[in-house]
């Protein structure tokens, strides 16, 4: 069922791999076709690692949560958010994917999202 909505973000112009990962790092659930193949893992080891040190900024900063963390490079973007505690969903885009509308997607499946966690 959890890879069911991910597919709902996969299907979003520019998105290519979704994924939702643990605090530890590791790949709970994913849909996508992005070539990473074995580096999936890192990737969400050190997102998880992103998302904690970006936390401890936020509190330094007055902020009480997290929304997201948007990374872009060249031919890429990874964008992770906060599902809840321990559990990340991350997305790995191309630089013409609608943020907005990947926002706008997560507002109407959060809450479906998290039953499945």
């Amino acid at each position: 069922m959890l890879k069911k909505v991910l597919q709902r973000f996969f299907s979003l112009v520019g998105v290519t791999t979704v994924m939702v990962i643990d605090s530890e790092g590791r790949v709970i659930e994913e849909v996508g076709s992005d070539a990473m193949g074995s580096g999936k893992g890192q990737l969400a080891a050190v997102v998880s690692f992103l998302m904690a040190e970006s936390g401890v900024m936020a509190i330094h900063l007055g902020q009480k949560s997290l929304s997201m963390v948007f990374v872009e490079f060249y031919d890429r973007c990874i964008i992770s958010v906060p599902l809840k505690e321990d559990y990340f969903l991350v997305f790995l885009t191309r630089p013409d994917a609608n943020v907005g509308k990947i926002q706008y997607e997560l507002k109407k499946n959060q809450a479906q999202l998290l039953s499945l966690l």
